[in-house]
């Protein structure tokens, strides 16, 4: 189809477990993402399907810059998204939406799908009002 848009190569988040007085010992790791690699191109969409805690939702989390990665490379547009920082992060997360596991929670039932798309373009102060309709209606336009 398209260029690459979104590129991970070997991402790996592990959380350590740690015991003793003030939790100072690591005695072990529990691996949450464990070299996950996949190329998303231009206009595609990329959905994510597993068991409970097998690490969708952590996963999203360190793709958004939520979490740090143990390892591992990812590239948005040929960027290092992990070298990011300031403007350039926040521009990212303008770039990047998720939908975690629940719709009900990233979704709200009362809110129109348009309502729904516009709300980050409101968020981020990139529309408002009729300018955030007409660019609301492009998204959708499938010719």
């Amino acid at each position: 189809m398209g260029e690459p848009i979104l590129e991970v190569e070997n991402l790996v988040k592990h959380f350590p477990v740690r015991v003793g007085v003030l939790f100072k010992r690591t005695v072990g790791h529990v691996q949450a993402v464990d070299g996950v690699s996949f190329t998303l191109n231009k206009g595609e969409t990329l959905g994510v399907v597993g068991e409970s805690g097998c690490g969708k939702s952590t996963l999203a989390q360190v793709l958004m810059r939520l979490e740090p990665p143990t390892s591992g490379v990812a590239r948005f547009e040929g960027r290092d998204m992990f070298a990011m920082k300031g403007a350039e992060l926040r521009r990212l997360r303008r770039n990047i939406q998720i939908v975690l596991q629940d719709p009900y929670t990233s979704l709200n039932p009362r809110m129109t799908v348009g309502d729904i798309v516009g709300e980050p373009l409101s968020t981020h102060g990139i529309a408002t009002g009729k300018k955030r309709q007409e660019l609301v209606a492009k998204l959708f336009d499938i010719s």
